[in-house]
């Protein structure tokens, strides 16, 4: 399978007649519509003005890549424009992005691996500036559907947990201080911490939300029960708590051998940000929507 098969005239446009990405992104949107790939329209348009900033991605000064995850469609689709003029969108403090060719992908849920990896080839083609050249190039849609080069760039091989995962991840034990592994957290800037024995077998896991939960449950103690407990008990702050006494046992792993399809649909579907990656019962990685995200853009 090819770049290709991925786009069809109908649903490309040159030039398009937009200055501002969010214009440009509509025009998009409304071919997709009209050639019938769309099942939901408002749906659609309203998942889109969610503006989520990982919807989004800047290539430089060569392309905008946007990018919905939405049953308002009940197929992988996509849609290409190009402008003879840049389009931009405004960022803070004054800065702005622009740039000339805008790709729109749209998915429903259930494709969430055939869809990492269309965005990915997609961002990866572009980031080739003879074939940015070529596709701005291109008087018309026919033409540009027709480039050879989306024809000769084959999707790559279906990529496994190993290919993106996080090797050596960072864990900590359950007889650990609560209170040093919420420290370790936020110095690393990382969301969950896989609890492990000493012998790296996965116990279980402490994550933002057991922290969050457990810091709120506190709260609530002390205000309705006011001094019958005291304020240095909350999470993290009473030197006797463990990671034990916080850390959910039920934690969801895939195996560093399971192919991305499988484990990215399970992370979608679950509406997980994080799993370990177990093999023999050992922590050997961590796999994060960021890992995925981040390896297959290329960035």
């Amino acid at each position: 399978m090819n770049l290709a098969d991925f786009l069809l005239p109908q649903r490309v446009v040159v030039p398009i007649d937009a200055e501002t990405v969010d214009s440009a992104a509509r025009v998009l949107r409304d071919r997709l519509v009209a050639s019938g790939a769309v099942s939901d329209a408002d749906k659609l348009r309203r998942r889109m003005n969610e503006d989520r900033p990982e919807d989004i991605v800047a290539m430089g000064d060569r392309a905008f890549l946007l990018h919905y995850r939405t049953d308002a469609t009940t197929t992988l689709c996509v849609a290409l424009g190009t402008s003879p003029d840049p389009i931009c969108r405004e960022l803070t403090e004054g800065d702005r992005q622009c740039a000339r060719i805008l790709l729109l992908v749209v998915a429903p849920p259930r494709f969430a691996a055939r869809y990492l990896q269309v965005v990915g080839a997609f961002a990866r083609f572009l980031s080739s500036a003879d074939r940015v050249d070529r596709v701005l190039g291109a008087p018309t849609a026919d033409a540009l559907a027709a480039l050879p080069e989306f024809r000769e760039y084959e999707l790559p091989p279906q990529l496994t947990v190993r290919d993106l995962m996080s090797e050596r991840p960072r864990v900590t034990q359950a007889d650990a201080p609560l209170r040093d592994a919420a420290r370790e957290m936020v110095r690393a800037r990382i969301g969950a911490l896989p609890v492990v024995d000493t012998d790296g077998r996965l116990l279980g896991m402490l994550s933002e939300r057991e922290l969050v939960r457990d810091l709120l449950a506190t709260y609530l103690q002390r205000e309705i029960l006011g001094t019958a407990v005291r304020a240095p008990i909350a999470a993290g702050k009473d030197p006797r708590r463990t990671v034990r006494d916080v850390m959910t046992r039920q934690v969801l792993c895939v195996s560093p051998d399971q192919p991305l399809a499988e484990a990215a649909s399970l992370m979608v579907n679950k509406d997980l940000g994080r799993v370990p990656v177990v093999r023999d019962g050992r922590v050997v990685g961590f796999l994060t929507r960021g890992d995925i995200v981040r390896k297959l853009i290329g960035s």
